[in-house]
């Protein structure tokens, strides 16, 4: 009896431990509890379960590489322009390279990532400005290549074709992605010089670090991550190449990574607590999706947070400038 006791304490105190660690997930626990009990015929449905998997493989496989970017104190808004731009690269090259033409997103995330780092690092931009810029460009490239017409490629299905009934395929193949992030950002050297920059950028340079170098990393990393997820991404959104830039689609992502507790000042966060805000976004939207209100208040509320969690995350942006 007294074992069972014990065992029940520690397994509260392991609990309480880890919410202190990652406040989010008591949200998600709490969303998921009165979501359940205002709509238990609609939210708890296997459907919706699966939705909700399906829209956090959305949000974190734009959201993973860009995270390690914004340890360091800078930005990446390069994501949807890489998966737009190489999608509709495939689209040209599949008939002559066949199913290895996917393999030119993930290339041209690499490429984009180290041009990205070095722009930044030695013309000193912005790097909000310049990775929005970058998105910008590819997205009217994009349009330009397809002619003006929406393009789907096919050819790809095997890779989301469902293995297990209600788990997105796509959620099977991100597992590895995150495991990657999650273990360079906490078990290696190249994840503590990311959070030492971001802490204080002059003190990893005085303690030695090379701290141009380590941003270039940050930033090609990023864009190799991007462009893996894109291979992902492109079917699990059906294999369509869309012409416009969709600001929800540039958005969200960046809030999956605030809404884990990740500062935009840099020094701290990273992928394991970008998993968590995601999930807590997808089922935020999902649960104000199934209430069935009006699509344009629906659009309005997450607007709303869209801009609250900004807030929260540049609430130690006073007097600091993002690099």
């Amino acid at each position: 009896m007294n074992s069972s006791k014990k065992k029940g304490s520690e397994i509260l105190l392991a609990g309480a431990r880890t919410i202190r660690t990652y406040p989010p997930l008591l949200m998600i626990v709490v969303l998921f509890i009165v979501f359940s009990i205002l709509f238990p015929d609609r939210f708890l449905t296997p459907m919706n379960l699966s939705s909700i998997l399906g829209q956090f493989v959305t949000l974190i496989l734009f959201a993973l590489g860009p995270s390690m970017v914004v340890t360091t104190g800078s930005l990446d808004l390069s994501y949807v322009g890489v998966w737009m731009l190489g999608g509709i690269l495939v689209w040209h090259f599949t008939p002559l390279l066949g199913v290895a033409a996917i393999l030119i997103i993930p290339l041209l995330g690499l490429v984009t990532g180290i041009i990205i780092g070095v722009i930044q690092v030695k013309a000193r931009v912005p790097s909000f400005i310049l990775t929005l810029s970058v998105s910008a460009g590819y997205a009217g490239l994009t349009s330009v290549l397809s002619g003006g017409y929406p393009r789907v490629v096919r050819g790809y299905e095997f890779l989301t074709a469902r293995l297990i009934p209600y788990v997105p395929t796509a959620l099977l193949w991100t597992i590895p992605l995150i495991i990657v992030a999650v273990f360079i950002m906490r078990s290696t050297k190249v994840g503590a010089y990311f959070y030492a920059i971001g802490s204080n950028e002059e003190g990893a340079r005085l303690a030695g670090i090379n701290v141009d170098r380590y941003k270039i990393l940050a930033f090609t990393m990023s864009g190799l991550l991007t462009g893996i997820g894109s291979i992902i991404q492109f079917q699990h959104l059906g294999g369509s190449v869309p012409l416009t830039l969709n600001m929800n689609t540039l958005i969200q992502p960046l809030t999956a990574i605030v809404f884990g507790g990740t500062l935009l000042t840099g020094g701290s966060g990273g992928p394991d607590r970008t998993i968590i805000g995601a999930l807590l976004f997808a089922v935020l939207y999902r649960g104000l999706y199934i209430s069935l209100i009006n699509p344009e208040i629906l659009q309005l509320l997450i607007g709303l947070v869209l801009v609250l969690s900004i807030v929260i995350a540049s609430r130690g942006l006073k007097g600091v400038t993002i690099t």
